[in-house]
């Protein structure tokens, strides 16, 4: 396990499999990078998953910036206010990947409505959302159908339907038509809530669902496996139509927080990892695509549990967050795991600094991260509102600028 250390990046080795000096395609480019080879440069993505885009707000102010036009915007993903970000600004950053997933909240759109001071919508499981009208950046949880943590409850529960068949059956022609006309990475996802361990909060409320884990163990054993069981039925229903074109497969599940695990390593992997390991292995049969997994915070220490269940890719690799050092990370795990994000700090250098301070951390955590493939830059996490868009500029321009090999 481990990468070897390098003083630096113009001192690098060719790594075996290298195309340096050969201009790729992007879903060549990709498919070295993931496969832990260098390509002519690092993968970018903005926009191709629901944790490595941009906010609506911050988006429009980015094209306006860049002398874009802003046409009508379509949501994917309600509650954390994502767009799709269009073809321009695509092009424009030289990103490599393509999306092929319905909206993430439900599909199709949710119907919002208002409520007093706020908007509000109900998600396909039940549980009522607010946004306020006044200074709103996001929706939030604030109502949620399991009022008990019994195994009645669970009985008379309304679980959710997987997508529409006749959803899944455009978007197959959206994938076929992308893989066939064009040369990007594809990248998907069929997870229709939070992950395993996050779902359950969103159903019934964190600090319920945290006590039922230790005081009710039979109802949140239940629960997870109801949810796994949910989540590998909508997986199949979309990877048998869509999964022979995408090239990456996306699961979020925040198990860990800025410093550290948000439950007792043992208890995740006595309750949680068994149901992860269920989906992983319902996904890896239906495709050959890459597995992506999302875990926000200090998550260095679930790593070994990621490569053992079989995730090939981790995101958002949160830098700022105890214990995440972008040169340590490689050297441990870089030739075990694909690191995608990183890129650039959004909690603090993006947001705060100036275009040369992004310019510089960028650069450093290329030079960490980037190293025998195995990277893909994004940023970590979306980009939220009031980040300055010519920071954002200065991350994408230096991304291509710098990460050639």
């Amino acid at each position: 396990m481990g990468a070897p250390s390098r003083p630096g990046w113009a001192a690098r080795q060719i790594a075996p499999g290298s195309r340096r000096g050969e201009r790729l395609n992007p879903r060549q480019r990709v498919q070295l990078a993931l496969n832990h080879q260098e390509p002519d440069r690092i993968p970018i993505d903005l926009g191709a998953t629901i944790v490595s885009s941009i906010v609506r707000q911050s988006y429009i102010e980015l094209k306006q910036y860049l002398g874009i036009p802003v046409e009508e915007i379509h949501m994917l993903d309600y509650v954390q206010q994502l767009p799709y970000v269009d073809e321009a600004l695509l092009q424009r950053f030289g990103v490599d990947f393509r999306l092929v997933q319905l909206p993430a909240a439900t599909a199709p759109g949710p119907d919002i409505f208002e409520e007093g001071e706020y908007y509000a919508f109900i998600d396909r499981w039940g549980s009522k959302l607010h946004m306020p009208k006044e200074g709103g950046l996001y929706f939030d949880w604030v109502e949620f159908p399991l009022k008990s943590p019994t195994l009645d409850a669970l009985d008379c529960y309304a679980w959710p339907w997987p997508d529409p068949a006749e959803d899944i059956a455009l978007l197959r022609q959206q994938a076929e038509s992308l893989y066939r006309r064009t040369d990007y990475a594809l990248v998907g996802s069929a997870v229709i809530g939070g992950g395993i361990f996050e779902q359950p909060a969103r159903t019934m409320g964190l600090e319920n669902f945290l006590a039922a884990l230790l005081v009710e163990p039979d109802f949140a054993d239940r629960l997870m496996e109801k949810i796994t069981d949910v989540y590998i039925e909508s997986c199949n229903n979309y990877l048998e139509q869509v999964g022979e074109y995408i090239q990456v497969f996306t699961y979020w599940d925040d198990l860990c927080g800025q410093n550290g695990w948000l439950v007792r390593p043992d208890l995740y992997r006595r309750r949680v990892k068994p149901q992860q390991k269920r989906l992983v292995e319902a996904i890896k049969k239906k495709t050959d695509a890459k597995v992506f997994y999302h875990c926000c915070g200090a998550c260095r220490e679930m790593i070994p549990d990621l490569i053992e269940l079989g995730f090939d890719i981790l995101n958002p690799v949160q830098v700022s967050a105890r214990g995440m050092d972008s040169r340590e990370l490689k050297s441990e795990f870089g030739r075990d795991i694909v690191f995608w994000g990183g890129g650039v700090d959004t909690q603090s250098v993006l947001p705060f600094g100036t275009p040369a301070q992004v310019r510089e951390e960028v650069k450093r955590r290329i030079d960490d991260l980037a190293p025998g493939g195995g990277f893909v830059f994004a940023a970590v996490h979306n980009i939220q509102a009031f980040v300055p868009p010519e920071n954002i500029v200065a991350a994408f321009d230096t991304a291509l600028m710098h990460g050639a090999y």
